[in-house]
């Protein structure tokens, strides 16, 4: 009976969430003492609670906000996907369009998407478009790569026993390449979601007249550094979230290839 208790005991597991929340409320102590102690002023670093107050007190304008900044989020990160997904299986399946595409793909990547945002600005003017287009080249290469790493590592005796067994190449893609691919691409969506996040903020300060990124414009133009850091903290708070999802659907999606 004790050994039963015992063993209880011990599978008991703290939950990930409350860890992070430990440390967030630590990080805001420390953050908090200090702007006290060392008598900080609010126009060099306001303290947490002023920032969650301004944010309180402006709960719609923040709102808004947040919502373009993921309507920005969610169609740049599927678009980056829908190109990168089919054309990196290509690649790696076709070693001939690899040798001819490949080092313009990785020509496209080495541009500074920065550079770029003017002439976006020109041709789409300023809202979803031109923002969304540079999240999505934020997105694409690193799952292109993923998806090519992915074929690429799967065992050649794979493709000999299907053959041999008579699978067509929709029974091979089904069967094989996609399962054993998944992984690398669960990998690449959680990596990509963080590029997302920060690259729609930032194409918001030039090429959006709304969003988080134009918000924290704001801040600056007004010289108000606790509206630079609300929006920086929901910036960050909107990057957990969905990081989180993005794990809980990875979890979700290999339990069901695995199990």
């Amino acid at each position: 009976m004790v050994m039963a208790e015992s063993s209880k005991l011990v599978r008991w597991k703290i939950p990930d969430w409350l860890i992070t929340f430990f440390w967030l409320l630590m990080v805001a102590a420390v953050w908090s003492a200090a702007v006290r102690l060392l008598e900080i002023p609010d126009y060099i670093l306001p303290s947490p609670e002023n920032v969650v107050g301004w944010i309180s007190s402006r709960p719609g304008y923040f709102l808004d906000a947040t919502v373009s900044t993921l309507q920005v989020i969610a169609v740049g990160f599927s678009a980056g996907v829908a190109a990168a997904v089919p054309m990196g299986l290509a690649l790696a399946k076709m070693p001939w369009l690899e040798r001819s595409l490949y080092p313009f793909v990785v020509f496209l990547q080495t541009m500074p998407l920065i550079a770029i945002t003017p002439a976006l600005v020109i041709w789409f003017g300023y809202g979803l478009v031109p923002s969304s287009i540079l999240v999505g080249f934020s997105v694409f290469f690193p799952v292109l790569v993923n998806a090519f790493a992915g074929i690429r590592s799967i065992p050649a005796p794979l493709y000999f026993v299907a053959r041999t067994m008579g699978a067509n190449f929709l029974q091979t893609f089904r069967y094989i390449d996609w399962p054993m691919t998944l992984p690398h691409l669960m990998s690449a969506f959680r990596i990509c979601l963080a590029l997302a996040t920060t690259t729609a903020v930032v194409s918001e300060f030039i090429a959006a007249n709304e969003g988080l990124g134009f918000a924290a414009l704001r801040g600056v133009r007004n010289r108000d550094p606790v509206q630079v850091i609300a929006v920086v903290l929901i910036a960050a708070v909107v990057g957990v979230l969905l990081n989180g999802l993005s794990l809980l659907l990875e979890q979700r999606i290999m339990r069901k290839y695995r199990g």
